[in-house]
Parts: C-alpha cells; sequence; structure tokens
C-alpha cells in the first residue's frame, strides 16, 4: 500500500519521463484539471498524454496509468483513453519502459499481453 505522496513521486517521475524523450507538457484543460483534480497534459509527436493513478483491485492495490489520444480536441478537454495500467510497485527502470513503449520508441515485447 502506497500513500498519497509516494504515489504522487511516481507521477512525477513518470512525467519527468515523458520530457526526457521530449513530450511537452501543454497548458490545456486548465478548468477541468482543476475541476476533476486532473494532472498537466503532454504532447509527444501527433499525440496527447496524461499519467494518472487507479484503484483496481479489490486490495487496495494502487496502478499508474497512461493516457492517450490523438484529438486535440479531446485533450483540449482532458478526454483521454487509458492505454496502459500497471502496478506501482514497479521500478523507476521499469516505469521508465512503461513510458517508452506508450510513446512507441521502444516495441512493446510479443508476450507483453500475458505478462
Amino acid at each position: 500500500m502506497y500513500t498519497k505522496d509516494e504515489i504522487e513521486v511516481k507521477l512525477n517521475y513518470l512525467e519527468s519521463v515523458f520530457e526526457k524523450y521530449g513530450a511537452v507538457p501543454l497548458d490545456i484543460n486548465e478548468k477541468n484539471m482543476e475541476k476533476f483534480h486532473q494532472r498537466k497534459i503532454y504532447q509527444y509527436k501527433d499525440n496527447y498524454y496524461r499519467v494518472d493513478s487507479a484503484d483496481f483491485e479489490d486490495n487496495g492495490e494502487i496502478f499508474l496509468v497512461l493516457s492517450s489520444t490523438d484529438e486535440k480536441k479531446y485533450a483540449d478537454i482532458g478526454l483521454l483513453e487509458d492505454i496502459d495500467a500497471f502496478s506501482a510497485g514497479m521500478s523507476d527502470e521499469q516505469l521508465e519502459k512503461q513510458v517508452r513503449y506508450v510513446l512507441g520508441i521502444e516495441p512493446y515485447p510479443e508476450d507483453y499481453a500475458q505478462k
């Protein structure tokens, strides 16, 4: 189980990895960011990305979520689709690899969906 502060550190780390690979934070969706406590949206090439966290399990395990859209009109209002969710217990190296997969910098392994 992670504290809210520990999850925040992991989300900040994921955002720093976005920036490391050239994603640019955008000043869009400010109204919904505040209203729905959404995080900043990043643009990488022609796609828009955001990180978040979610509790999908009854046991309280927290997952980190990467969301995306290729439509600016949806990014402008914070409407992104979840494209990958993974345990908050991953190491920084594993988290960075997830970002590389999502951004298309590194291809997903063939057995990725089976893990």
